[in-house]
């Protein structure tokens, strides 16, 4: 073994040099060789190294644990808050399906099927004194009808009002004369709003059917009567529902009064209510200024024919003519104003030069942002001329065009309507004078 201290060679048994009398092998102080420290702390470091990643995995594994218990908790806690929304929503669908049920059997106490000598129609009990609203058309031509309240009970009703211009009327019913009247909407309703039609449709007394407000802001003209800025819903109302209460089924509050019906054989029935806050003034002032029995007759008598006497022979069939076109009319201002051809189609007969010329022109001015305001659509004579009827119109109108323009439109106008295999009035051609 050679010296580390003189380099002299030895033998390896030798413990000392035999040159310098140096050990021949490294100790510790201690007595320890090095090697054995080398190789400890080789090991150390090892082990140690392995003891960190060993705490790494721990700790990951009870953070990735914590971490799913966390999330299973979560979930839990999700899943529980869901089941009481659940149950708060079911909860709140019960209450509110109560509270209609409360608020129909409430207001039907206030609602009345209106008789006269010729059929029936709605009305309502509207102010404190006895005051009961319904339809002109309910009660045209008559001085003193009869109510009939939800348990059958009937009273004598005067008419103390009545337009010939709106289709409002009011009675004085002094049965009610101190009866609590129904609350009534003094603002216009928005699109969207669910609400409740009472009446007596077709005959069935104490009827509530529930829909929305689906439009607002429609203009009509149709038999003679303005309808301004009536509300369009979907609620179902039919024929003897004239006159009753639409209400809204949230406050309670009588919003419109529901005067027409839109029927056709290809689209679902909808209706039109005259909007109460609009006649609040024109009904305040009747029940003031309760118009005499020859005033009512007087304004009645306007009613009476929708064709001058001198011209217009009153066959039935001239008659339905006439009135035909007078309710193309209407149809015909909502086509315009809304650019949907669909309003008329179903009223002119396919392939005809009137069908064509309306679908273009309707088409044509959709979207442009006019409007049209229909005034007047007086019938001045109807005939019928081999096989064709010919009704002879005299049509006033507002026009506002999108840029604010303003112009007037009196026109007189020919209608030839045909007849389909089915019976039904179709017009075949228009001609402008």
């Amino acid at each position: 073994m050679k010296c580390l201290k003189c380099s002299q060679q030895n033998e390896d048994s030798s413990k000392f040099c035999s040159n310098c009398g140096g050990p021949l092998q490294l100790v510790s102080k201690k007595g320890i060789p090095v090697w054995f420290w080398v190789t400890s702390l080789v090991c150390c470091l090892v082990l140690g190294g392995s003891s960190y990643a060993l705490l790494d995995y721990y700790f990951e594994n009870k953070q990735k644990s914590e971490t799913a218990f966390s999330e299973t908790a979560s979930d839990a806690e999700n899943v529980q808050q869901v089941s009481i929304e659940t149950i708060e929503q079911k909860q709140l669908e019960v209450k509110q399906e109560t509270d209609r049920v409360a608020l129909i059997k409430e207001v039907q106490q206030k609602v009345f099927t209106v008789i006269t000598s010729y059929g029936a129609g709605s009305g309502f009990l509207y102010k404190r004194g006895g005051y009961v609203i319904t339809n002109a058309h309910v009660v045209e031509g008559e001085v003193d009808v009869i109510v009939r309240n939800s348990k059958g009970k009937e009273s004598e009703a005067t008419i103390i009002g009545i337009s010939d211009k709106y289709d409002i009327a009011l009675l004085f019913v002094k049965d009610y004369a101190n009866v609590e009247p129904l609350a009534v909407e003094s603002k216009e309703s928005s699109v969207g709003v669910e609400v409740i039609a009472l009446g007596t449709p077709r005959g069935f007394e104490n009827s509530a059917s529930i829909g929305y407000i689906t439009g607002i802001g429609r203009n009509m003209n149709f038999e003679n009567f303005i309808y301004k800025k009536i509300y369009q819903v979907d609620a179902q109302i039919d024929q003897g529902s004239s006159g009753g209460p639409l209400v809204d089924a949230k406050t309670g509050k009588v919003v419109g009064i529901n005067s027409l019906v839109y029927t056709s054989e290809t689209a679902t029935n909808f209706a039109f209510s005259i909007p109460l806050y609009s006649m609040l003034e024109q009904f305040d002032a009747w029940a003031a200024n309760p118009l005499t029995s020859t005033q009512v007759l007087q304004v009645a008598g306007v009613y009476d024919n929708y064709m001058p006497e001198t011209t217009v022979s009153y066959d039935s069939a001239l008659e339905a003519a006439g009135q035909y076109i007078q309710s193309f009319r209407m149809y015909y201002e909502n086509a315009l104003n809304e650019g949907d051809f669909y309003w008329i189609a179903d009223m002119l007969q396919g392939g005809s030069k009137a069908y064509i010329e309306l679908e273009d022109y309707v088409n044509d001015i959709a979207g442009q942002g006019h409007t049209f305001d229909f005034i007047d659509n007086i019938v001045l004579d109807v005939t019928y001329e081999n096989g064709k009827y010919i009704v002879q119109m005299n049509e006033k109108f507002d026009f506002y065009s999108a840029n604010g323009e303003y112009e007037y439109f009196d026109r007189y106008k020919t209608y030839t309507i045909t007849k389909d295999n089915n019976g039904v009035y179709k017009i075949s051609f228009i001609n402008i004078h």
